[in-house]
């Protein structure tokens, strides 16, 4: 049984002693394997949950620049709230 500790993210700023492999399958089950923990935080930083959060905005950002590009339709409260432009 593999233990490592993780630095929880800017939320909540506490360390914490998980087992990776809980870590791992909060995450994969949030995003059904993909992005892939293992491959986006392989070194530990933060545990599963704290992880899926920053991810989702991630990939929320991304959405709201599509957006603001012209690549995805525009929808102005969604690129505020993640971009925090208008």
């Amino acid at each position: 049984m593999q233990r490592v500790t993780y630095r929880h993210g800017e939320m909540c700023r506490v360390w914490k002693n998980i087992r990776i492999e809980d870590a791992r399958n909060e995450y994969n089950s949030e995003f059904n394997g993909d992005p892939d923990f293992d491959e986006y935080c392989g070194e530990g930083d933060l545990c599963g949950g704290c992880a899926a959060s920053q991810t989702a905005s991630e990939i929320n950002q991304g959405r709201a620049i599509f957006m603001m590009n012209g690549d995805e339709d525009y929808d102005d409260d969604f690129v505020q709230k993640h971009l925090g432009v208008t």
